[in-house]
């Protein structure tokens, strides 16, 4: 569920200019209201006495500090690229980053919800070439961002919780699969945890994790990447692989133009080819796909786990998305394929099938700038 303005607690957000105030050596004023967000963190934009502007981000919620720990580390290893923010100050506790404004602007969420096909093609593309920016400049930065991670933080902090991720996904699948009354032979879903060891090309960078269309900002110079708070260190593959499920961790889920996405994806495979060459080859085909089909099983658990639990269907006016059971349809139909992933083609089809049954599941529709509507 998102903030709007009149949750924030003004209390809060006193403190918090006090803090940030404290950080860049003089009294901070806030510019308009905090933006509307995730209730783990406190964004708001902030001007001192010459009007430079500032954007600070607090974090609110019990993983607080390892949010903080990543993105303060992430944007720190990462000074002086031009795909992300600027981080200017920093502070523990309570936790928070002061950045440099960047500024209003768009997003690629923005794009995909306008009724203009040509507009949201270039910026899926744009969005390609920041990814590819990032990956390049942030394969240098591993032992930076490591150390920066464990100074920051209280406890042990995995680097890419993934493999932890996709080793829980085998037992939820399971129950999922009973919940559906597919019936599946023991240790069939084991397969999921060995997804790691299978990526043949060896391409790892710092990534933001949390990829999606609304987390990064249209400029005239290209796309700047926001939100490093889930920052980690993992194979390139699973970034470029949101724009083969899509958006698996995102609420902008809708389907894209499939040319317009492989555009992009050739765009991002040939940046990226500069630092990997073998990016372009038919072992990062299989990369790619591995990837596709790992955040279709992972993805759609923790889609599907709502529906079987019961959980609320939230809906949002602002951030409008795709219905979930439909989401888990595409995410089955994606791991049917199976190339990378065989073993699982046939169970991943049975499972579909049920979900289409259950929910009255139907595709996914294109984004609203695909058929020309927009969402209004």
């Amino acid at each position: 569920m998102s903030a709007t303005p009149t949750d924030v607690d003004r209390d809060l957000l006193a403190e918090t200019l006090g803090v940030a105030a404290g950080l860049v050596g003089g009294p901070l004023r806030a510019v308009g209201e905090p933006f509307p967000g995730s209730r783990r963190t406190l964004v708001v934009r902030a001007a001192d006495a010459s009007g430079r502007s500032f954007v600070l981000k607090r974090y609110l919620s019990e993983e607080g500090r390892e949010a903080y720990a990543r993105e303060a580390s992430a944007l720190e290893a990462l000074a002086g690229v031009a795909q992300t923010p600027t981080l200017v100050a920093e502070c523990a506790e309570p936790s928070l980053v002061v950045m440099d404004d960047l500024g209003e602007g768009t997003h690629l969420a923005d794009a995909l919800l306008c009724g203009d096909a040509d507009r949201a093609a270039a910026t899926l593309s744009g969005w390609a070439t920041a990814l590819a920016g990032l990956h390049r400049a942030g394969h240098d930065v591993r032992d930076a961002f490591e150390a920066g991670v464990l100074a920051r933080s209280t406890g042990p902090v995995d680097l890419d919780h993934l493999p932890g991720q996709l080793t829980d996904s085998v037992a939820t699948w399971g129950r999922l699969a009973a919940a559906l009354d597919v019936a599946v032979p023991d240790g069939t879903f084991d397969v999921l945890a060995t997804v790691p060891d299978r990526f043949r090309v060896d391409a790892l960078s710092l990534s933001a994790a949390d990829m999606c269309p609304d987390n990064n900002l249209v400029r005239d110079g290209g796309l700047v990447l926001l939100d490093f708070e889930f920052a980690l260190w993992r194979p390139i593959a699973w970034d470029a692989a949101y724009l083969r499920v899509p958006w698996p961790t995102c609420w902008c889920a809708w389907s894209l133009d499939a040319g317009a996405a492989e555009v992009a994806l050739a765009r991002w495979r040939g940046e990226v080819a500069v630092s990997w060459p073998d990016v372009l080859g038919v072992d990062f085909d299989h990369d790619l796909e591995l990837a596709t089909e790992a955040w279709a099983w992972l993805a759609g658990s923790w889609c599907l786990t709502g529906l079987v639990d019961g959980a609320p269907q939230r809906v949002n006016p602002v951030k409008p998305m795709p219905r979930m059971p439909d989401r888990v349809l595409r995410f089955l139909r994606t791991a049917a394929a199976g190339r990378a992933l065989p073993e699982l083609a046939d169970v991943a089809l049975a499972l579909s099938r049920a979900v289409e049954t259950t929910y009255a599941a139907v595709d996914v529709p294109l984004a609203p700038a695909f058929t020309g509507g927009g969402f209004r």
